[in-house]
């Protein structure tokens, strides 16, 4: 078993460099490059980072071994139209890998199931998002599976430190964190409460000291009013409700608050019936539903699609429903389809430019209602496999995926029938 890991360790990692090496989102790497060589080129630190600050900080510390290996005269080179020099943006995708890495270890430690870590290491979505995107879901995701990893094993407080660092690079890292801290009010275990209130609190406040004064204030308007909608500016959407009806809100929709005091709800329903037995079960399983959830009703960008990979495969194990972990693989092949033909292109983040090189799936009229309604159909089968009775995953799957994409190609992109 360690020969079988270790070389599909080595494929995982290879394939991260080799794509990371030339590929990557203009606009998102670009920010980062931005943020990253204002500190070091000027000295400034930007707190109008578009995201955390602690990624901020994750990124700094990385990039300090680039800033090093140009100051000795070493010569970049570009690739075709990316703002970031091609050794520069594989730098800053180092974080992403490493904590790759860390999940599929977690995972083949906690399952002792090589195929279950090996569903999330060569996971198509999870490869796009870390090596040809470059987004940073995964550097919260490490945190989180290993926060679930120590409730196993009783470590309640460093779960919450762990949640709380989660939650300090992507919000979604405190859904776990609020869960247990409404599990410990509800059993009345305040002492718990305090302390698990007492590291959030003081991670925090450590994570924000550089931004005490006007920093503050950049990352209010920069960060917050985005989310919360106190700009007014219209947020772009990717859930089926907003985009079936034409809607557009201002940050969240308001459904998201809505949805967060069902999944409040069912938890504390849930540990009631459960006579407040063993945690982590119902922990996982409504951490999954708060990220069905989030894609339904909120901005639900695509990389939060990723979330439920880990989680699920965590879930399918502890639940012993196998079936859910199996489909998190077809999950990621489908999203990773959906996400380039669908709302990028095929060649935006390898040239740096949009451009349909197949134009009978890519550029779709109402495209995007296509990749909401698809996206939908595995949100509910994803659902399916969690409560129904445990099932294999079976190519009928498949077949009823490529029926629901098909079905809304024809109405909504051959038809026009929709919004827009």
């Amino acid at each position: 078993m360690k020969t079988k890991a270790l070389a599909i360790l080595l494929a995982g990692v290879i394939v991260r460099v080799e794509i990371a090496s030339f590929a990557g989102h203009p606009v998102d790497l670009g920010f980062f490059t931005y943020s990253a060589r204002l500190y070091y080129e000027t000295g400034r630190f930007d707190t109008l980072f578009p995201a955390l600050p602690l990624l901020y900080y994750i990124q700094l510390l990385f990039y300090s071994l680039y800033a090093i290996i140009r100051d000795a005269g070493f010569s970049d080179p570009t690739f075709l139209y990316h703002p970031d020099y091609m050794i520069e943006g594989l730098i800053l995708r180092i974080p992403e890998m490493l904590a790759d890495v860390g999940i599929f270890y977690l995972l083949l430690k906690f399952t002792g199931k090589l195929r279950f870590a090996s569903f999330y290491l060569l996971n198509p979505f999870i490869i796009y998002l870390t090596a040809a995107w470059g987004m940073y879901d995964s550097l919260m995701m490490m945190p989180l599976i290993a926060g679930f990893v120590l409730m196993s094993r009783n470590q309640t407080r460093l779960a919450s430190f762990a949640f709380v660092i989660s939650g300090l690079i992507k919000l979604f890292g405190f859904v776990p964190f609020g869960l247990l801290a409404i599990d410990n009010i509800v059993q009345k275990r305040f002492k718990e409460l305090a302390i698990q209130l007492g590291i959030g609190s003081g991670l925090s406040l450590l994570t924000f000291a550089p931004y005490f004064g006007t920093g503050l204030e950049n990352f209010y308007v920069g960060f917050v009013l985005r989310f919360l909608g106190g700009s007014g500016a219209l947020s772009r959407s990717y859930n089926i409700i907003a985009n079936s009806f034409g809607l557009r809100f201002t940050g969240s929709s308001p459904l998201v608050w809505v949805a967060g005091a069902v999944v409040l709800s069912g938890f504390v329903i849930d540990r009631v019936r459960r006579n407040h037995g063993p945690i982590l079960k119902p922990l996982v399983l409504w951490s999954i539903l708060a990220a069905v959830f989030l894609d339904l009703f909120s901005q639900s960008q695509p990389q939060w699609l990723s979330w439920l990979i880990p989680l699920s495969i965590l879930y399918g194990f502890v639940a012993r429903r196998t079936g859910l972990a199996d489909f998190t693989y077809f999950f990621g092949v489908m999203g990773t389809f959906l996400s380039i033909t669908l709302l990028q292109s095929s060649t935006y983040l390898v040239t740096g430019i949009p451009y349909a090189l197949f134009s009978a799936l890519e550029g779709l009229p109402n495209g995007i209602i296509v990749y909401d309604f698809t996206i939908f159909s595995m949100l509910l089968m994803l659902v399916g496999y969690i409560f129904l009775r445990p099932i294999k995953f079976k190519l009928e799957i498949i077949a009823l995926t490529a029926l629901v994409y098909l079905q809304a190609y024809f109405w909504f992109t051959l038809m026009r029938v929709g919004p827009f």
